[in-house]
């Protein structure tokens, strides 16, 4: 009786340093396939991981990735997320990690997790439906993170990170925030891709407001004719010389800006009409029309209703929108750094409505760096494609072309909103 005693005890002293040195000074691994939905430490450390994108869980709950904890208080603290994400020790990662309880989750540091599970079945459809179920489990859409403790302001809502070479949204540069103050540069419309238009503006943005001068970069389209007499062309193959947007020599943009609308007035200031090169023809080959072009003249009030706040996929810069501008009716989808799984993508998607032009639709994806430190995310580049009404009068392709994007810098943070 005495000896089943002391084994009891030695088993419960055991237990007790084994949980003590998990908790305190072992580095160990959490497995892949993890529930941290089980416990409440668990959900906190779901919290983290969803609040600073450092994994797609599975369901919401489980590990797709091991997750390595160096919690020795002698050496260097850090926790391993995979994929390059490692993130030092801070309050919350020890408050997290101490008197951890999921203890059937964890293994020593240096065990292949992955291998101690069993092999899944599969099915022969596998290749064909594993797309559709990663978008499907990857479902996530909502209006604020776990650990946001400020919101959107009408402000701020200009600040914007990334210079995308063609089109898509102005950059946005904060001067201060708060105040609402800061510097805005375009190449294009929001609405635009590769060479469509030969528009740029830059301006300021000062508390509701934009001011911006506009202007044109010829180069950024693909063809002129001469100054003499309008000149006719054949079809481009590759890049659209016909259904594009052109802009005046000088103009000024006006716009309130806040978070759900934008609205805006653009006045024509001097077309160079008597100096300046006009679209070339493009002429439909069934009719023998020209083929459209907007060309800006005069005086437009344009507007754009979106959804802010939207995360969508992991994206904080996501937006559904309609949108009048030059005349032209838009409506698309936008976001930024997207995330299924372990891949990080850009997707813009944007339909313009028949009128000043033909209808059109341009879609493009952008694929981000997989590089760790800045680099990751820093930098994107992708297909763009625009799809719309041909000279052989039917629907087809327009131009495919690469757009890329940079971001230069962190300062549009969740948490400087």
């Amino acid at each position: 009786m005495l000896v089943k005693t002391k084994l009891k005890f030695g088993l419960i002293v055991s237990l007790i340093f084994f949980l003590s040195n998990i908790s305190h000074s072992q580095n160990y691994v959490i497995k892949a396939g993890c529930n941290l939905c089980a416990d409440a430490k668990g959900r906190q450390l779901i919290d983290y991981i969803i609040a600073n994108k450092l994994q797609t869980l599975e369901g919401g709950c489980k590990t797709v990735d091991p997750i390595t904890v160096n919690f020795n208080l002698n050496g260097n603290k850090f926790v391993d997320f995979g994929n390059g994400n490692q993130s030092e020790f801070n309050q919350t990662l020890t408050d997290i990690f101490t008197n951890w309880t999921l203890t059937d989750c964890i293994a020593p540091v240096g065990t292949d997790s992955t291998s101690i599970e069993k092999p899944k079945r599969t099915s022969i459809f596998a290749p064909l439906t594993y797309i559709p179920e990663r978008i499907a489990a990857n479902w996530d859409i909502r209006t604020t993170l776990s650990d946001q403790y400020r919101y959107l302001s009408s402000l701020d809502y200009y600040v914007n990170p990334y210079f995308q070479a063609f089109g898509g949204e102005p950059l946005g540069l904060p001067i201060a925030y708060g105040a609402g103050v800061g510097l805005l540069v375009g190449f294009g419309t929001p609405y635009s891709g590769p060479m469509e238009t030969d528009f740029v503006k830059g301006g300021l943005h000062f508390a509701l407001f934009d001011v911006s001068v506009t202007g044109r970069v010829k180069e950024f389209v693909l063809k002129y004719s001469n100054r003499a007499a309008p000149t006719e062309n054949t079809k481009n193959t590759w890049i659209g010389n016909w259904n594009n947007l052109f802009a005046p020599h000088l103009g000024m943009d006006f716009a309130i800006e806040v978070p759900f609308v934008r609205l805006s007035y653009f006045a024509t200031l001097d077309t160079l009409q008597d100096v300046s090169d006009n679209p070339v023809i493009v002429r439909n080959e069934v009719t023998g029309q020209p083929m459209r072009n907007n060309v800006i003249r005069g005086q437009y009030f344009g507007f754009e209703i979106r959804t802010p706040n939207l995360i969508f996929y992991n994206s904080t810069r996501a937006k559904f929108y309609f949108a009048k501008q030059f005349g032209e009716y838009h409506l698309g989808y936008a976001g930024r750094e997207m995330k299924i799984d372990n891949f990080i993508f850009d997707f813009r998607m944007d339909a313009t409505f028949p009128g000043k032009r033909d209808f059109q639709l341009l879609t493009e994806l952008y694929l981000d760096s997989p590089w760790p430190g800045f680099a990751n995310k820093a930098f994107g580049f992708g297909p763009s494609i625009r799809l719309g009404k041909t000279p052989s009068n039917s629907f087809g392709l327009i131009s495919a072309f690469i757009n890329a994007r940079i971001k230069i810098g962190d300062f549009f943070d969740k948490n400087l909103y």
